[in-house]
């Protein structure tokens, strides 16, 4: 065989390893990316419902014209769960959190297990239940669907893995 003949012969095992590792790592990639893609889409779902619960707690209190200044909930336990087929009277605000209890345990993950993370409060500044002022705040919290949460501002000495969301509205 002549020189010329013996360089076209086809790859050598260097070059298909080399192939394969550039190959592999291109997928792991891809791998990361879906996982992460996942984790992105379900945080988003949960604070969607989130803010919808949050909303239509803070639409309850203003239905029923809770302006009184001991109007304060804080949930060590979620409250029990109503019969919400018939249609509840707005001044009965304990038979209305518990039908939006209700939801909760429906939409956010694991929510019977935070206690005390769950607040309607009169309230005069961002993320205090102050039980004075004019506003309320609304505080829904859940459980990460990954390591921590995804909003970039974990309260100090909390739990990162518990995510909050506050609303806070004049009545």
């Amino acid at each position: 065989m002549t020189n010329q003949t013996r360089n076209n012969r086809g790859f050598s095992l260097i070059e298909v390893m080399v192939t394969l590792l550039l190959l592999t790592v291109g997928m792991l990639g891809l791998v990361v990316m879906q996982g992460r893609g996942i984790q992105y889409t379900t945080d988003s779902a949960q604070r969607n419902n989130a803010l919808m619960l949050a909303s239509e707690a803070m639409e309850m209190m203003r239905a029923a014209g809770a302006k009184d200044a001991d109007a304060h909930y804080l949930f060590n336990e979620l409250p029990p769960s109503e019969d919400c087929e018939n249609e509840i009277d707005a001044s009965a605000v304990d038979k209305q959190l518990g039908c939006w209890a209700k939801r909760v345990r429906l939409l956010l993950p694991d929510a019977e297990a935070l206690k005390g993370e769950f607040q309607v409060c009169r309230s005069n500044a961002p993320k205090t239940c102050a039980n004075n002022g004019s506003a309320f705040m609304v505080q829904v919290a859940w459980r990460a669907a990954g390591d921590d949460c995804m909003d970039d501002s974990p309260e100090a000495g909390n739990d990162p893995s518990i995510c909050r969301l506050h609303l806070q509205g004049e009545l």
